[in-house]
């Protein structure tokens, strides 16, 4: 397997994002991970690329810095003498291997080597001394915590609510073993309230330090959210197996999914990258399921506060990753793709409401209800239709029921169905009129498929809304007040009022249903590519506005240096397309291989702003291929520039090999493109166009076609 170094975008921090990422080692799409933690005083920063200190090996469930770990625990071996137990270790971050599989590092102040690998839902991880002392595992948890099983060479270990639920004692148990005795009987928690007994219940944190009585260990453990039984079943299942093989299948995992994406090119670099960016396409959303003793799918409800048949997913929040991760995923893994949506499903059942933002339920952070687009997306290529009329009617229900809740749902409902937008008095309300106004239009996409004609029409219309805020003096839209006034003093610089983490410039364009709508009422192609241009050449300023103050989304933006458009967040990640569709491909080929150029590489530094569960990455592959989903849930992708040598992509039933000639750095423009040896123009191909062809071959030059 190409060696994929896991700390691409670390380096980061609450002010100044690269990523916002963590070094996760597991499996594709697992419901655990594991990640090395330098300072847990840091917060959900916790990790840091450039730290020698070292603090253990942690569990994790966190998506983003921003949602915080809803559970972990951390684990760590140093002799049984250490003098200092609690303080940090030291290791040398060039030294160590951070893979998707594996984490092996050496804590150079107790000479010991730590090996971990992590399976969907248990793991393993050896420690070996350089000496002959014995060692003292200690593994630490915040908040609430108890071992409430112990034996000669185990125990049992739950960790309560360590960020946000909706059920306050939401518990994970961690079924732990090693391959030698245990001395419970120095064993001990030391918490800051000082030492406490190992049945005793912790409170506000601790770690419980356990002697052991060799220079060596194996530890193997498993987590479940349902009960101690599951988490003994899952360790069961590995008890009996090396390190060396639940790596080696660890590692087959990601090779197969890996192998979907195969490119070559002369530069090294550049495939790493994209591999590295596949990598994290493949991580979230998480499983949140386990198997009963049938080998059923269960999970716990953490809402009921018991556990429900069926798949469940958690960690990830749609109005990032509708946009380019599942678009990915129904191209080259549909059947995973029609799993998500079971689990998705299964979220609006049990809930009332198709999720926003889930880690490990209803977060309701951000504007729209952008599984819609999710939806929408798997019904125009034909994915799972046993669960369509089912998914249509948690749209429908999104659509017209307002939650008491505000984390469900669309917010703000009664006045956007009767004013036809959120009025300015409202946070986010062109954000939140656009966004509905695109699920309406979804809506009449799924309705349309299944022959409800009626609904169709009717929410077709629905995704005209967006013309009301549409404001012709600056091509931008503005937000109204209920009277219908455009508000007072309107300047696209500022951010904020009713736009989220952006202005007008970076959230004027999300009318992804309407584009030649939207063009028309800019006044044509050429009236609406001067005011993309305008765009692109202002300064990347900005006005704090409502904010507040400055956010790390501004510093950002900033810093790319890549005019108004904020590449560096989700907003803006159609905008270079725009150009193409409005008759100027060349402006949108120059934009995007610039920004392949010159904004992502494989490093801790290697993002322009934060990832977001795999939606920057998937934006870094998609544009590397030529193609982009700029309007799920009407399959079709716009046409850009290529920027390897060769990729193959292997679908469910063949192989499409995309060829570029003349590939060199200073060639921005195509020349041509043949699919399957017949030319292919325009701007624009179909998904079945797309999966029915076997080759498609651009040719680039220095200057575009007059």
């Amino acid at each position: 397997m190409l060696t994929i170094d896991t700390r691409q975008g670390t380096a980061s921090h609450p002010d100044f994002s690269h990523g916002n990422t963590l070094p996760l080692t597991g499996v594709p799409f697992g419901m655990h991970y594991l990640t090395v933690q330098t300072n847990g005083a840091r917060g959900s920063w916790f990790f840091d690329p450039a730290s020698h200190q070292y603090e253990g090996i942690r569990l994790t469930h966190q998506p983003s810095p921003w949602i915080g770990d809803f559970q972990h625990w951390t684990l760590r071996g140093v002799p049984a003498n250490a003098a200092d137990p609690l303080s940090p270790s030291v290791y040398d971050p060039a030294q160590a291997i951070f893979s998707p599989d594996l984490i092996d590092l050496t804590d150079t102040r107790y000479g010991t080597r730590t090996q971990a690998t992590m399976a969907a839902r248990a793991g393993m991880m050896t420690i070996t001394s350089s000496g002959d002392s014995p060692l003292a595992l200690h593994i630490t948890a915040p908040q609430r915590w108890q071992v409430v099983t112990r034996s000669a060479d185990g125990l049992i270990l739950q960790t309560q609510n360590q960020s946000e639920s909706r059920d306050p004692d939401f518990t994970m148990i961690t079924a732990v073993s090693v391959d030698t005795a245990i001395d419970w009987d120095n064993a001990t928690i030391l918490t800051e309230a000082g030492s406490q007994s190992v049945d005793a219940a912790v409170t506000a944190g601790g770690t419980l330090i356990l002697p052991l009585t060799a220079a060596a260990a194996t530890v193997r453990f498993a987590a479940s959210f349902i009960g101690a039984a599951a988490a003994q079943r899952l360790l069961a299942a590995i008890n009996h197996e090396s390190f060396p093989a639940l790596h080696a299948a660890n590692e087959a995992a990601w090779t197969e999914k890996l192998a979907l994406i195969q490119a070559r090119d002369s530069r090294p670099a550049r495939v790493q990258t994209l591999m590295t960016n596949w990598y994290r396409s493949l991580l979230f959303p998480m499983r949140f399921y386990e198997r009963d003793e049938q080998g059923a799918p269960i999970h716990y409800n953490t809402t009921a506060r018991k556990v429900f048949p069926g798949k469940l997913f958690t960690n990830t929040g749609f109005w990032d990753t509708y946009k380019t991760n599942f678009p990915l995923y129904a191209l080259l893994m549909p059947e995973q793709y029609g799993d998500f949506l079971e689990g998705f499903l299964n979220s609006a059942k049990e809930t009332g409401y198709l999720p926003k933002w889930l880690s490990p339920d209803e977060r309701g952070t951000m504007p729209g209800t952008m599984a819609d687009a999710v939806v929408a997306d798997a019904v125009t290529k034909g994915i799972r239709p046993d669960l369509w009329e089912d998914l249509l009617a948690a749209m429908v229900h999104g659509a017209t029921t307002e939650s008491p809740d505000p984390r469900y749902g669309r917010a703000n409902l009664k006045d956007y169905r009767a004013l036809g937008y959120v009025p300015a008095d409202i946070p986010e309300s062109v954000n939140q009129t656009l966004d509905y106004a695109y699920s309406d239009a979804l809506i009449g996409v799924v309705a349309d498929a299944l022959g409800h004609t009626a609904m169709a029409k009717q929410y077709t219309a629905y995704g005209k809304n967006y013309q009301h805020l549409f404001d012709p003096q600056f091509n931008l839209m503005h937000p109204k007040d209920r009277d219908g006034h455009f508000t007072p003093g309107f300047d696209p610089l500022t951010w904020g009022t009713g736009f989220t983490e952006g202005g007008a410039w970076q959230n004027s364009f999300a009318v992804y249903q309407d584009m030649s709508g939207l063009i028309k009422m800019a006044g044509g192609p050429q009236a609406f590519l001067h005011t993309l241009h305008t765009l692109a050449n202002t300064d990347p300023a900005f006005n704090v506005g409502t904010y507040g103050g400055v956010i790390h989304e501004m510093t950002e933006m900033n810093a790319l240096n890549f005019g108004q458009i904020a590449m560096s967040n989700q907003p803006s990640f159609h905008v270079p397309y725009l150009y193409a569709l409005a008759g100027e491909p060349s402006a949108t080929q120059l934009l995007v291989k610039q920004l392949l150029l010159h904004a992502f590489h494989a490093g801790p530094d290697g993002y322009p702003g934060d990832e977001d569960n795999g939606s920057m990455s998937s934006w870094y592959i998609w544009s590397a291929l030529g193609l982009y989903p700029l309007r799920p849930g009407f399959g079709d992708y716009v046409l850009g520039i290529p920027f390897f040598d060769e990729v193959t992509l292997q679908l469910p039933d063949h192989t499409v090999t995309l060829t570029t000639q003349n590939n060199a750095n200073q060639m921005l423009f195509v020349q041509k493109r043949t699919a399957d040896g017949q030319p292919l123009s325009g701007n624009t191909i179909t998904h079945k166009q797309l999966t029915a062809m076997r080759t498609l071959v651009t040719k680039l030059q220095l200057l575009p076609s007059l």
